[in-house]
């Protein structure tokens, strides 16, 4: 109560000096010889226009709606949203581009679908953040006094302070590994993805019209290029990932040729747990898929082509696929995070395996 009584009564103050003709600068040293901060000298002297007229006029004053704060909501949701995501697509670049030998990074595994994530999200929350903001700069053109809402401030303070703990956050990691001894490149390049996100997120934020003070970062012309440039980046980042996870088809293709190595896996245990139980490979895969409350699949997912099953000897048989992809030409890291029993080309492929029955089976075997 007063700190708002002692504001009505500066309020009061300059609009009695206003009313009889005192120039503002007069009364802002009256003001601070009497004590009164500059700020709230300012702040006082702002609620009026600097118009000619018998008696001080009021400038409007921003107010806040429920309209108002969904849309600031949003905007700023979208721009933690794709701001994120483009860091985490840009972090998943550089470990592609700049391997730590020390550390067992995917690309073909968790890589590939973290960047999948990322860019869906990066595809949904950019447009929308774009779409809002281009709203709220009109009206914020239509009524400057918009600029001063107090859901903005607030929300464009609480971004600037997750952008500080970010960057700090990610300057201790960086110390850290660097006494660690691993390779620092990787990690100045992030502090700079961490750095300029922040930073350039923040001003796209619509600003509305502004007061030129002498800098060129004040302009509608440096909004639109700065946001040109920010979505020229967003589609360089988009596309690179694309390029290093692979297109759509691509994905898709080594979707299915991962369930056709899971579905031969699965044909191995069943075939070991059927000669287990009878002490004899299954002659066909029509006999394993018959047994009751089991569910195999024996038959390629897309083209419908039954698996080949082969048995070979007393303990040996193959199985074999048709793969639309070429895991044996993957590189060492990959090879060395999958399971290389089921590395193949393109084409058909056919996988030796073996059963070994235990003891008290192979004596009978024998006899």
């Amino acid at each position: 109560m007063g700190m708002a009584a002692a504001t009505q009564d500066l309020e009061r103050f300059v609009r009695d000096a206003l009313s009889q003709g005192q120039p503002r600068p007069q009364i802002e040293t009256v003001l601070a010889q009497a004590g009164w901060p500059p700020e709230q000298v300012r702040s006082a002297l702002s609620v009026f226009a600097d118009v000619p007229f018998a008696v001080p006029v009021p400038r409007p004053r921003p107010y806040l709606s429920a309209r108002e704060a969904f849309f600031y909501l949003v905007l700023f949701a979208t721009l933690y949203m794709w701001a994120f995501q483009i860091g985490s697509l840009l972090f998943d670049l550089i470990n592609h581009a700049f391997p730590d030998p020390s550390k067992d990074y995917d690309i073909w595994g968790r890589g590939r679908e973290s960047m999948r994530w990322s860019v869906a999200w990066v595809l949904i929350a950019y447009p929308v953040f774009l779409f809002v903001a281009r709203r709220l700069s009109r009206e914020l053109a239509r009524s400057p006094v918009k600029r001063l809402s107090a859901v903005r401030r607030w929300l464009t303070y609480l971004t600037l302070f997750i952008a500080a703990t970010t960057l700090l956050s990610d300057m201790a990691v960086l110390v850290y590994n660097v006494l660690g001894g691993e390779l620092s490149v990787r990690f100045v390049l992030k502090v700079l993805v961490v750095g300029l996100t922040g930073r350039r997120g923040l001003q796209l934020l619509p600003a509305g019209p502004a007061p030129r003070r002498g800098g060129s970062m004040n302009t509608p012309t440096f909004g639109r290029a700065l946001l040109v440039a920010a979505t020229l980046a967003v589609i360089a980042t988009v596309a690179a990932a694309i390029v290093v996870m692979g297109t759509p088809a691509q994905q898709r293709a080594l979707r299915l040729d991962q369930r056709r190595a899971n579905d031969l896996g699965r044909i191995v245990e069943t075939a070991r747990e059927y000669a287990d139980r009878t002490g004899a490979l299954a002659p066909d895969l029509t006999t394993l898929a018959t047994r009751p409350g089991l569910r195999l699949a024996i038959i390629d997912p897309e083209t419908a082509v039954p698996y080949a099953y082969k048995v070979q000897g007393a303990r040996e048989f193959q199985v074999c696929a048709t793969f639309a992809t070429d895991t044996a030409a993957d590189d060492t890291d990959a090879r060395a995070s999958r399971d290389e029993d089921w590395l193949h080309p393109v084409g058909t492929q056919c996988f030796n395996r073996s059963w070994k029955p235990e003891p008290k089976q192979a004596e009978a075997t024998a006899q």
